[in-house]
């Protein structure tokens, strides 16, 4: 009697081995890996199609203005982008363009990341800097050469309001009297009228260099009858306006340094 039971509990812890290993992984089985969900891309490279310029720089915080010289220019046709230094007027790199998700702009093999992208304004950030693109039909020095210049009609002084100078403009070409330029000369590349006094004065920035050396100061614009003056805590110009448009602004002295500037 008691063998048969000790039988029917041997049986029985059998049965229940049995249940258990078929609960187990057999060994040699790959258990199912789950894929993550990758994330989607926020902006495609189609949204970038066309010309862009760099018109602003600021610290990572975008609470302290850079001055800059060395404009970013940057042209996007399918998935191939051409980069360009301003300063130096060559297309420097040329290369593939792609979106990584979520917002990772590459461009001929550098990385950066999107803040922002609206109709014509890109926003992006190199891990230095942040910088504001427009979007731009040509870049201003394509119109360089192409530009009718009446040279003989500055002569007679044109008067000037200081509200039609808002911006940024750059000097595109300088016409000097033999003789005139000197080693310590400060020569203009660039000038920004930034926002309007109530006296009818502005006050922006000027760059400027003097013996190749280039300087971005702080600086105020009084405007008289014919006459441009721009202030800084050094160097200053009292400059003759000739001619003013939308586009295009010519000042300086006809018997000295004549400039030539296009808004920017």
């Amino acid at each position: 009697m008691q063998l048969k039971i000790f039988l029917a509990m041997l049986a029985l812890a059998t049965s229940s081995l049995d249940t258990i290993a078929q609960k187990v992984k057999r060994k040699g089985v790959t258990p199912a890996t789950i894929p993550k969900k990758q994330p989607a891309a926020t902006y495609s490279i189609g949204q970038l199609s066309g010309k862009w310029q760099e018109m602003k720089r600021s610290a990572t915080d975008r609470k302290t203005a850079v001055n800059f010289s060395d404009t970013l220019l940057m042209s996007f046709t399918g998935s191939t982008v051409e980069l360009k230094d301003a300063t130096s007027m060559r297309m420097t790199m040329k290369g593939v363009a792609e979106i990584e998700a979520p917002n990772a702009l590459i461009v001929a093999g550098d990385t950066y990341s999107i803040r922002s992208l609206y109709k014509d304004v890109l926003v992006i950030d190199d891990g230095e800097f942040i910088r504001e693109f427009r979007k731009k039909e040509q870049f201003y020095y394509e119109t360089v050469g192409k530009i009718k210049v009446e040279r003989d009609s500055f002569v007679i002084v044109r008067s000037v309001l200081m509200k039609d100078l808002m911006g940024k403009w750059i000097v595109y070409r300088r016409q000097a009297v033999p003789g005139f330029l000197k080693p310590a000369t400060a020569i203009l590349k660039s000038f920004s009228v930034n926002s309007m006094n109530t006296d009818g004065s502005a006050v922006g920035e000027v760059v400027f260099y003097t013996a190749d050396i280039s300087q971005a100061l702080s600086c105020r614009f009084i405007m008289e009858e014919g006459n441009l003056q721009i202030v800084t805590d050094k160097p200053f110009w009292k400059l003759s306006t000739y001619k003013a448009t939308k586009d295009e602004f010519v000042f300086g002295d006809v018997a000295g340094l004549l400039y030539y500037s296009k808004r920017y």
